[in-house]
């Protein structure tokens, strides 16, 4: 069962964005949730680029429709493949130039706060809910697999497990061309901001504004990471956009993710992105680090697989936030 409501957030109201401050939150109800007055583990699925919350849920029909709706990807999971039942809460991270990241920029909103302090504590209050870390997990693909690394890794006295799918990391490899992409796509134009109905304008600008946010710098408000028309690189505010690169970041924050019980890292062996190097990478460096995990690929299945990918997330950061709970109970 599947309950909408709108959540009103003070910390992504006045973004310079203009964008709306009340957002939707759907939440799925186990099967037996009506019937019983136990508590669930809740795992919080977090939305890519370019989508919405409403869009999960139901996504629409015409043009290109790579997924089902959410429930027909989360019944089977609890009917059919034995998971034990949680709650999963999705909240809305849309940003009018694709999504807000699930970080903090003035430009944007502050999409973590939101999540941390609006979304969280709606869904506790109103929900039969386990209300401590050990009772929430966070997942997510994409840019909602990098936003559950985020929050996660910052955050392990909120939640206590992630599941990051085909999660944006390894920028240096993967995001470091999409200035030259946009650049090229507009030449010998000037950079002008978003275009509709080009990727590139929308990735890069949606990012610097994210990552790079400036203030300070109207009408776009965002340092870009290249310069026009030279193309050098601006390594001060390439830094920036590292510091949210979780195989940057990751190893600020081995403390964190020393406490959480759960951490998985899924992605295609081919990967449209090459995202599947950055998780390997990842890996790596927590394994290093003696840090538990676990990192899964599936030969040929691109970043768009969500088919594939929320029914491994949805059980990694709900099931390990539960055992956690019960671990610590017994």
């Amino acid at each position: 069962m599947m309950i909408h409501s709108r959540v009103e957030s003070s910390h992504l109201a006045d973004n310079l964005l203009g964008d709306p401050s009340e957002r939707d939150l759907f939440v799925y109800l186990p099967p037996g949730y009506e019937e019983s007055d136990e508590r669930y583990p809740t795992a919080y699925l977090l939305q890519a680029f370019g989508t919405t919350a409403a869009e999960i849920v139901t996504p629409p029909t015409d043009g290109e429709r790579w997924r089902p709706p959410i429930e027909d990807v989360l019944e089977p999971v609890f009917r059919r493949m034995g998971v034990p039942p949680m709650i999963v809460a999705i909240p809305d991270g849309w940003s009018s130039w694709g999504c807000g990241q699930w970080v903090d920029s003035p430009v944007t909103g502050s999409f973590e706060q939101y999540l941390l302090h609006d979304v969280v504590t709606a869904v506790d209050a109103t929900y039969r809910t386990i209300p401590d870390p050990e009772g929430r997990g966070v997942f997510g693909f994409s840019s909602g697999g990098f936003g559950a690394w985020n929050v996660a890794s910052r955050n392990p006295d909120v939640f206590a497990a992630l599941a990051m799918l085909s999660g944006d990391s390894f920028l240096d490899m993967t995001h470091k061309f999409m200035p030259y992409k946009y650049f090229d796509s507009i030449w010998p134009e000037a950079p002008a901001g978003p275009i509709e109905g080009n990727i590139w304008s929308q990735l890069v600008y949606d990012y610097s504004a994210t990552y790079s946010p400036n203030p300070d710098n109207p009408p776009f408000y965002v340092d870009l990471p290249v310069a026009w028309p030279s193309g050098e690189l601006i390594q001060e505010v390439w830094d920036r956009w590292l510091a949210f690169d979780p195989v940057v970041n990751v190893h600020d924050r081995l403390d964190n993710l020393r406490k959480l019980s759960g951490i998985l890292l899924d992605a295609g062996s081919n990967d449209d992105y090459n995202l599947h190097w950055g998780h390997r990478l990842l890996s790596h460096y927590l394994d290093q680090a003696g840090i538990a995990h676990k990192n899964t690929e599936k030969p040929g299945q691109p970043r768009r697989s969500s088919e594939r990918e929320l029914p491994n997330g949805a059980p990694m950061a709900g099931a390990s936030a539960a055992q956690r709970r019960r671990l610590s109970t017994s």
